[in-house]
């Protein structure tokens, strides 16, 4: 796993041995079912909503939580990593929705085509790819609004709007393993 260092946001992309989590990627056209943020003492930052046990370091185990780096059995993950002087910024406004619950209206999003029928920006509560995408909006890293034509933006989206941004800075080694990774018995 990457560490961040003081001006790099990683993101970790990932989908579990769940079987909601296939059906989540093959709704939205992607390997990925899920996305957090890898925090500087390299707990994962996310919304996601495996029950109300699931494994909870701090925050909502049922929404918006720090979990530990292996809270879930993986089928894989891969890392993005982002330089930005905003990373710290991107970080704190995200961890400032810790407890916010999960929002499975974004799920229902993805068997639709209807266009604007949910507000995805909703701040009461958060789809892992939208809260981050939120937080990075919120805090500047971008020049303009993100103006989007659904009315959900899931893993895979948010690695198309950061794939071109010349601030992706392992976008050619993106897809392999993650270097010291101890993988899980059905991980790739």
């Amino acid at each position: 796993m990457i560490w961040p260092h003081e001006n790099q946001l990683v993101l970790q992309f990932s989908t579990s041995t769940a079987w909601q989590s296939s059906i989540i990627r093959k709704l939205c056209h992607s390997p990925f079912s899920h996305v957090d943020m890898v925090l500087p003492n390299g707990n994962l930052l996310g919304a996601s909503d495996q029950g109300p046990h699931s494994v909870c370091i701090r925050g909502n185990p049922q929404g918006v939580a720090e979990r530990p780096p292996d809270y879930q059995e993986f089928g894989i993950r891969r890392e993005m990593i982002i330089e930005t002087p905003l990373a710290s910024k991107i970080i704190k406004r995200w961890e400032s929705q810790l407890g916010k619950p999960f929002d499975g209206s974004a799920l229902h999003s993805f068997l639709n085509d209807k266009v604007f029928d949910r507000n995805w920006q909703d701040p009461n509560m958060w789809f892992c790819s939208e809260g981050i995408v939120w937080s990075m909006e919120m805090e500047g890293f971008w020049d303009f609004p993100i103006l989007w034509a659904k009315s959900r933006i899931s893993p895979m989206d948010l690695y198309l709007i950061l794939a071109v941004d010349h601030r992706f800075v392992n976008r050619l080694t993106f897809w392999d393993q993650i270097q010291g990774l101890k993988l899980g018995p059905r991980e790739l």
